[in-house]
């Protein structure tokens, strides 16, 4: 090959290059615009919203659902007689959302904001969800005694929407997937464990959210479009 034609492709594919670097940030349907996190996967703020401004939430009940065909594939690895009933699933999932409200509400206060009864100006409205909700060995109480063990409590994709509480309009949106105690010994599960797991993973992306809100030790976040 010429040394001419390699040159020629040495400046395209630098072109390509320094055209990816300089793309827009990709405009989500709401609106909002896709920022970089080094500790949650999704991150989308409204351009020329400062979010620090706010200082007070209102925290909706979060909603939370088990991953699709999770209770038919964990009974196909218990006898019958420790099947877990539809009901059984209902409590998981309530539990699961109760949790995460109470552990985001508290994050939220330790940073210093104030949880508002109404929507009132300089306050948000957090919206959580839990989808795909897997918890690899709850510990129902039944007949007999019986001991899982695993190497996580289970995993869960979390999200919340940010809105400015008295117009509605969506500020910010957070998704992150995360596991409940990656750890590398395998560990006996009970009900108390998970909790305590689930805890530590809903901490953890409530702290994160939280410094996404507010910006580490007060720094302005404020996403501008380019």
């Amino acid at each position: 090959m010429k040394i001419a034609t390699l040159f020629a492709m040495a400046v395209a594919l630098a072109g390509v290059a320094m055209a990816q670097a300089n793309a827009e940030p990709a405009v989500t349907v709401d609106g909002l615009v896709a920022v970089k996190s080094r500790s949650l996967d999704e991150v989308a703020l409204r351009p020329g919203v400062d979010l620090s401004t706010y200082r007070s939430v209102i925290v909706e009940p979060a909603r939370a659902a088990l991953r699709k065909d999770w209770l038919k594939d964990l009974n196909t690895t218990r006898g019958p007689t420790r099947w877990l009933t539809r009901e059984d699933a209902q409590q998981i999932t309530d539990e699961a959302a109760l949790r995460l409200s109470a552990m985001t509400s508290m994050v939220f206060q330790e940073r210093g904001y104030e949880i508002a009864a109404a929507p009132a100006a300089g306050v948000l409205r957090l919206s959580l969800a839990i989808t795909d909700l897997d918890v690899n060995a709850p510990d129902e109480p039944m007949p007999g005694i019986v001991k899982y063990f695993v190497r996580d409590a289970g995993q869960a994709t979390i999200a919340l929407d940010v809105r400015d509480a008295s117009s509605g309009a969506l500020l910010a949106r957070v998704v992150d997937r995360g596991t409940a105690s990656e750890i590398r010994q395998i560990n006996r599960a009970t009900n108390v464990t998970n909790e305590f797991w689930f805890d530590a993973l809903f901490r953890q992306w409530a702290t994160a959210c939280a410094t996404i809100v507010s910006g580490p030790a007060g720094v302005q976040r404020t996403a501008t479009a380019h």
